[in-house]
C-alpha cells in the first residue's frame, strides 16, 4: 500500500479508558492529519517482526497506534501511568475496573504491563502478578533519522550518540558514515577512517566513504593514502549516470563532498610529484574554470620551470577569489638558494613579487613601443625630405669649391 493510501485512510480515535460520557478535548483536523502523517513515516516503534503496527507517543504520554490501513488507534494505558481500564459493556464504561496497565520504554522497546485488578480498602491494585508484553520496537533508522537531525543544526557529538544507538540496532553503513562525517567536523581524524572502514566492509564501493576518509588521511598527512582513496573514488564516480549522481543526495554544493582532482592535485604536490598535481589542476579547471584556487595552486606547481605562465595563473586564480596560500609555499623553500632568494630578502609574497614583475613588464613595454615609434617617425621624416637632401648637398659642394679656388687665385 502507498504512503498516499496510508496517509488518506479513514482516521478514528476511540476514548478508551474515559469515565465520563463528555466527549475528551479533540485536536482539529489539521493537528490530527500532521500527528498521523508525522508518525506514519517516522514511528517511534512498530510492532516485533511483522510491522503491523507503528506507535507515536503523544505529549501527554497516550500511546497513538497506526495500521496498516492508516486507521488511528489510541492504545488503553499510558506511558508511566497506572491507567485503569473499566468493563465495556454496550460501547459504554462500567464503574467496575477490569485491569490496570502501563507503559514503559526499555532501551530500544515499548513494553506493555497489564494485571487483573482488585479493590482493597477502596484502592485498586493488581490481583497478582503483571503481565509483560513487548509491544513495539525501535524500527530501522529510526535513530540515523535524529542524528541527521543534529547534524544540520551542527551539533556534531550529539549526532555521534544517535548514530551509536542506530548501530546498536543494526550495523548499517550509512549510520557509520554519517558517525564519520560528524568525527571529521570534530577533528577526529582517526574515527573518521575507524568508521569510514567499517562502512566499506558492509559495501566496498560507498564513494562518501572513501571521501571522508581521504580528507582525514590528507590531515594525518597520509598523503599516499589520501591519493588511492580519491583514486578509487574519481573512479567510482565517472561510472555513475547522472541519475545515479543524482541519488546519492549530496547537500554537500558540499565542501566535503565536491573538487576531487584539485584535493589529489593537493595530496601529489604534497608527495613531490608536481606533474601529475599539475595535471590534476588542469582536470579540476577543465570542470570548474571558475574555480580560482584551481589556477593558483597549478601556478605554484611551475612557478620553478615556468614563472611567466605560474604568474599568469596566480593572478588569473587571485582574481578569481583564490585564498592567497604563497606564504606557506615560500616559507617551505626558504633554506633554498634559488630566485626565490629576493622573496625573503624584501619580505613580499609571491604574488606581489608577480604583480611587480607583470608592472615591470608593463614598462619596458611601454618604453620599447616609445623607442620604435620615435625611430619609425624619424624614419617616415628621412622619407618625405629625401629628395632635398642631394640640393643641400650641391649647394655646400658648390661653396666649398668657389671658396677653395678664390684661395688659389690669391
Amino acid at each position: 500500500m502507498t504512503l498516499k493510501k496510508l496517509i488518506t485512510g479513514f482516521s478514528t480515535l476511540s476514548l478508551l479508558g474515559c469515565s465520563t460520557l463528555l466527549p475528551a478535548k479533540s485536536e482539529s483536523p489539521s493537528e490530527l492529519y500532521k500527528n498521523k502523517s508525522d508518525c506514519i513515516e517516522s514511528p517511534e516503534f512498530v510492532t516485533p517482526k511483522s510491522g503491523a503496527y507503528k506507535y507515536c507517543i503523544k505529549p501527554d504520554g497516550a500511546i497513538q497506534k497506526i495500521d496498516i490501513y492508516g486507521v488511528v488507534t489510541e492504545e488503553e494505558g499510558k506511558l508511566d501511568a497506572l491507567v485503569e481500564n473499566k468493563i465495556k459493556k454496550g460501547g459504554f464504561s462500567r464503574t467496575s475496573v477490569d485491569s490496570l496497565s502501563e507503559f514503559k520504554i526499555e532501551g530500544n522497546e515499548l513494553i506493555e504491563y497489564r494485571c487483573k485488578a482488585k479493590k482493597v480498602n477502596k484502592e485498586i491494585q493488581c490481583d497478582g502478578a503483571s503481565e509483560r508484553r513487548t509491544k513495539g520496537v525501535r524500527p530501522k533508522g529510526y535513530y540515523l533519522a535524529k542524528g541527521l537531525i543534529e547534524i544540520e543544526d551542527k551539533n556534531w557529538k550529539e549526532s555521534i550518540k544517535y548514530f551509536d544507538d542506530e548501530l546498536d540496532l543494526k550495523k548499517n553503513v550509512e549510520a557509520y558514515y554519517y558517525r564519520a562525517f560528524s568525527k571529521l567536523m570534530l577533528d577526529d581524524f582517526k574515527g573518521v577512517i575507524k568508521d569510514a572502514d567499517l562502512a566499506l566492509k558492509i559495501d566496498s564501493n560507498y564513494l562518501k566513504a572513501f571521501n571522508v576518509r581521504s580528507i582525514a588521511k590528507f590531515e594525518l598527512k597520509d598523503f599516499k593514502g589520501a591519493i588511492s582513496d580519491l583514486d578509487r573514488l574519481t573512479t567510482l564516480y565517472e561510472a555513475l549516470t547522472s541519475k545515479e549522481i543524482e541519488q546519492l543526495e549530496i547537500e554537500d554544493t558540499n565542501e566535503t563532498f565536491d573538487k576531487f582532482y584539485f584535493r589529489r592535485g593537493l595530496a601529489k604536490s604534497e608527495t613531490g610529484d608536481s606533474e601529475a598535481a599539475k595535471a590534476d589542476f588542469i582536470k579540476e579547471i577543465d570542470l570548474n574554470p571558475l574555480f580560482g584556487q584551481a589556477y593558483f595552486q597549478k601556478g605554484l606547481e611551475q612557478y620553478w620551470t615556468n614563472r611567466d605562465a605560474a604568474c599568469n595563473d596566480l593572478l588569473k586564480g587571485i582574481s578569481l577569489g583564490a585564498r592567497d596560500t604563497s606564504d606557506s609555499f615560500v616559507n617551505q623553500k626558504g633554506n633554498s638558494e634559488s630566485f626565490l632568494d629576493e622573496l625573503f630578502d624584501n619580505e613580499i609574497t609571491l604574488t606581489k613579487a608577480c604583480k611587480d614583475s607583470s608592472a615591470k613588464k608593463v614598462d619596458l613595454n611601454k618604453q620599447n613601443y616609445e623607442t620604435e615609434n620615435l625611430i619609425e617617425k624619424a624614419y617616415q621624416l628621412g622619407l618625405k625630405y629625401i629628395l632635398l637632401v642631394p640640393i643641400f648637398l650641391v649647394i655646400i659642394i658648390s661653396i666649398i669649391i668657389k671658396y677653395a679656388g678664390k684661395n688659389d687665385s690669391e
